[in-house]
């Protein structure tokens, strides 16, 4: 009886209450909705968002609706999501679609599709974007896994013969379009034949194993390693001219010698080392590696031979070009904030040092970590500054810096162990301290300080800090 009266209650005031008109609907749709929306007016700066599009990104939704599109965190590299053109938004096309990586406000990396379509406005109203974010990560994840799997050798886990003709020839194009130094070293295990016939093929597949992750220990992030067939591998060293490149080769060469293989076998190899010459193809550079490879065979192997064409060729360019390379500093670098910008000379200066000494040389190395210490110094007084001016983009920019300062120290460490150069520490600053950083994430804050400080209300956090001499 209870229960038959209570179903009559709730009946009487679901009657009583009134219908949701469509504004209603739509808000309570858009709210929980399961995909992310934004809607975007036409410089890209978000007028509404849903509690899903907040989650994608961990940001709150107070937060997104004081950014922009440009201003969602992006990968070290990435340009910043952009608004697509009024052509790109026409309304008698399909929504515009883009696959976009971001980095959320936890600092993990995340894959995005952003759909686009436009919404006109309405008597004389200007129109307005709506952007869908559909979160793709576990579905990009599983496509690079696919994509990596099938690019590998499945033994050594090195690139397989196709993956790295393909590679390679993409390094070499990017060294002739820049005149970036590129070398190649070829590698073959000695009398590998030799170890099946006595010890058979498991054992002889372990060693290829072995050899490879201990080859792998030896290079930078960036080189390219792959099995060109049976025991025949290929390492493609970009930013490496012929010293460099030997030097890394005669570490590969020590340490495959002076490792104990099981059943007691020993390995040795012959390597051989090139350098791309102007205009040089890929299969010509694979020819004179090899050629190397099998003078290291017959003059006794398991030793590196290095072109001694190329190795002149290299002492000569350096000595005829002595002048390194300099940082100068722009007008339009300056953000009018005095302390900022004497720490961004400040910055230039020691660059300009470390390029004017010997890359390799001890003498660089303390300059390296002074410059360290003072790009960590800077990023920590930049932040209370902004911190202490109320910046709404404080936190993402923190972000930013400790990602850049990781970078540096990783480039910092390798540079000491000489597995990279001066060049490379350069195109650091130059691209991702000055070019990204400096230009361009620290544009978002310049502005914004000078409003504020034409307002009476910047305040600045002072630090006794060395004068520049």
């Amino acid at each position: 009886m209870y229960s038959q009266i209570a179903t009559r209650k709730t009946r009487v005031q679901n009657a009583t209450q009134p219908p949701l008109n469509e504004q209603e609907r739509f808000r309570i749709a858009f709210e929980l909705a399961d995909i992310g929306i934004g809607v975007v007016d036409q410089d890209g700066k978000f007028l509404a968002v849903n509690r899903k599009l907040a989650g994608i990104f961990k940001i709150s939704k107070e937060e997104l609706l004081r950014m922009s599109l440009s201003s969602l965190q992006v990968p070290r590299g990435d340009p910043p999501l952009r608004i697509p053109t009024t052509t790109e938004l026409k309304s008698d096309t399909s929504a515009v679609v883009v696959e976009k990586r971001f980095i959320s406000k936890e600092g993990k990396t995340l894959w995005v599709e952003i759909s686009y379509a436009p919404y006109p406005g309405k008597n004389g109203a200007k129109g307005c974007v709506v952007a869908s974010f559909h979160a793709i990560t576990k579905r990009k994840l599983l496509q690079f896994a696919l994509e990596k799997q099938a690019s590998l050798d499945s033994l050594t886990k090195a690139l397989n013969r196709v993956s790295f003709a393909e590679r390679a020839g993409v390094e070499l194009l990017r060294s002739g379009r820049h005149g970036y130094k590129l070398s190649m070293v070829m590698i073959d295990l000695d009398n590998f034949k030799a170890v099946n016939d006595t010890y058979g093929h498991a054992t002889g597949d372990e060693v290829l194993s072995i050899f490879a992750d201990i080859t792998r220990t030896c290079l930078r992030i960036g080189d390219l390693f792959g099995r060109w067939g049976g025991e025949e591998f290929l390492i493609l060293l970009p930013d490496t001219g012929s010293f460099g490149a030997e030097h890394v080769s005669e570490r590969i060469r020590a340490s495959l010698e002076a490792h104990r293989f099981p059943s007691g076998v020993r390995v040795t190899a012959s390597l051989g080392v090139v350098s791309q010459r102007p205009g040089e193809s890929f299969a010509g550079l694979v020819d004179r590696a090899d050629t190397a490879m099998y003078q290291a065979k017959q003059a006794g192997r398991n030793r590196v031979v290095t072109n001694a064409d190329d190795m002149y060729w290299e002492s000569k360019s350096q000595s005829e070009n002595s002048r390194p390379p300099e940082l100068y500093w722009r007008k339009h670098y300056e953000c009018g904030i005095p302390e900022i910008d004497n720490e961004h000379l400040e910055l230039f200066r020691l660059a300009n040092r470390i390029l004017g000494s010997d890359g390799q040389s001890t003498e660089a190395a303390p300059l390296v970590d002074e410059l360290l210490t003072h790009i960590a110094q800077h990023f920590k007084h930049e932040e209370q500054l902004l911190e202490a001016n109320g910046f709404p983009m404080t936190q993402s920019h923190g972000q930013s810096h400790r990602k850049l300062l990781a970078h540096a120290h990783d480039l910092a460490v390798r540079f000491r162990k000489h597995e990279t150069t001066a060049g490379v520490l350069m195109n650091f600053i130059v691209h991702e301290l000055v070019a990204r950083h400096m230009i361009q994430e620290d544009k978002e804050y310049f502005t914004w300080m000078k409003k504020k400080a034409s307002g009476g209300g910047a305040k600045r956090t002072t630090r006794t800090r060395k004068s520049n001499p």
